[in-house]
């Protein structure tokens, strides 16, 4: 079945029916859902006590232990590491651009950016300085910028790579009329995603914005693929689709598990004490 799929996908790309990016999300949602019928297959087991962890495009994995990141790929194999112990302890890494890998440090405002291979791009830049003493959210942004939430004025603010304003959204507690304590912000595909667990995840474009607000509540962490949004809720990993609001959910072979991400076929699921490794089998 899984060579009849990927024959149909290939033919309507060699006809321009169908781009490259739309082949690897039919192929990405097919994986799930036969490895949510079939058994698993595990690579491999990376031993950490994680405070967090992400991924990127290539499958490589990044895993925050207070100060210090360590970037392994999807065998296991440590790579990288950096630390940098005068800005105490890592609280967010976002490597959706991997040459340009942004490292957050919420209690001291500063943000470090690494290349592939986790040495530093310039010095630190201190939020304080720029005259923002409560960002409390960063993620990377298109064109090698850089999305802030400013807890302060309750704003999304985007810089770039000279750290100068580019986009400034309104007070968003006065324009959506909701409380907002948001604990993930990321940007994928044109879309910018803030997560506030009270109302849902929030979508703005990549202007800042608002779109409209995916009614999932309670969620701490999510990843978007397609018009897909995976998400944990108890032992399971669920989706929902953006433009039709259709959910699915996954059967995955961990219980208990803190977090998960899917690259490509293979699937990471993070526990107290180890970053799990499957593909499907």
């Amino acid at each position: 079945m899984e060579k009849i799929i990927t024959f149909i996908c290939v033919w309507l790309y060699n006809c321009k029916l169908i781009s490259l990016k739309k082949i690897i999300y039919i192929l990405l949602f097919f994986t799930l859902n036969i490895s949510a019928q079939e058994k698993f297959k595990q690579v491999t087991t990376i031993e950490i006590t994680a405070n967090f962890f992400t991924t990127d495009n290539q499958s490589n994995i990044y895993a925050i232990k207070g100060n210090e990141l360590f970037k392994y790929n999807k065998l296991g194999t440590l790579l990288y590491k950096y630390s940098n112990k005068n800005l105490g302890n890592i609280d967010y890494i976002d490597a959706s651009n991997p040459l340009r890998i942004l490292v957050f440090y919420k209690n001291f405002l500063q943000v470090v950016f690494l290349d592939n291979t986790l040495s530093p791009h310039g010095e630190p830049t201190s939020f304080d300085i720029l005259g923002l003493p409560q960002v409390t959210l960063a993620a990377t942004s298109y064109n090698s910028c850089v999305w802030l939430y400013n807890q302060q004025n309750f704003e999304l603010i985007r810089f770039n790579q000279s750290f100068e304003k580019t986009q400034v959204t309104t007070n968003l507690n006065l324009v959506l009329n909701i409380s907002l304590q948001p604990t993930q912000l990321l940007e994928y595909d044109n879309r910018l995603y803030l997560n506030n667990p009270q109302t849902g995840i929030l979508i703005f474009d990549i202007y800042g914005t608002y779109y409209k607000t995916i009614p999932l509540k309670g969620i701490q962490h999510f990843q978007p693929i397609g018009d897909w949004v995976y998400y944990q809720t108890e032992n399971k990993i669920m989706a929902y689709n953006i433009k039709t609001t259709e959910e699915k959910d996954f059967e995955i072979p961990k219980q208990d598990f803190i977090n998960f991400r899917v690259e490509m076929d293979y699937l990471f699921i993070q526990t107290t004490d180890k970053i799990l490794v499957y593909t499907a089998n």
